[in-house]
């Protein structure tokens, strides 16, 4: 994410020296990062299910469908994944256009 944001920022100056809020250049980045969460997800849990059998047999005692661990390792990589665009989208909302466009 820090890698994209670098990337966006002079968009996002632009964005910034027309008009846009801070809040709203921060939440194109946050978008962004839910979307992937999301579909990383939406993937990764069926995959969960799919592979159950398997990671029975791999680890002892393990319960192939505790969803109650599947939806609390989901929760806390939704937290570190929104964590790690906040920051980058934080720092770039709160740049100041001129240097932005300056990089260009």
């Amino acid at each position: 994410m820090s890698f994209v944001v670098t990337q966006r920022t002079p968009e996002i100056g632009v964005r910034l020296a027309l008009g846009a809020t801070p809040a709203a250049a921060l939440w194109l980045v946050t978008r962004d990062a839910v979307v992937m969460l999301a579909l990383g997800m939406s993937m990764a849990i069926p995959a969960t299910w799919a592979l159950g059998r398997w990671i029975e047999a791999q680890l002892f005692g393990a319960s192939p469908f505790n969803a109650r661990m599947i939806l609390l390792a989901s929760g806390v990589l939704a937290v570190v994944g929104l964590a790690a665009a906040l920051l980058p989208g934080w720092r770039a909302a709160t740049v100041s256009p001129v240097d932005a466009l300056r990089v260009e």
